[in-house]
């Protein structure tokens, strides 16, 4: 579980992130991201930039589809 600092870097993460990528606030994908990133944390990866490096390589993933949504 995170404490209240740790939730707040996941969520300037998540907020940073998704800005990044075009993800405007309630976007469908912006979920899946925020889903990925606790399981990311859960599993031990911690560190902001290797969250992101993480993020940055399941993107490819859906990043054509957030074109179409």
């Amino acid at each position: 579980m995170a404490d209240a600092e740790q939730l707040a870097t996941l969520t300037r993460i998540l907020d940073d992130y998704c800005e990044e990528v075009g993800m405007e606030g309630s976007h469908p994908a912006r979920e899946h991201v925020a889903r990925r990133l606790i399981a990311l944390f859960s599993g031990g990866i911690d560190s902001p930039d290797d969250i992101k490096m993480a993020l940055d390589s399941i993107s490819k993933d859906f990043q054509t589809d957030l074109r179409v949504m």
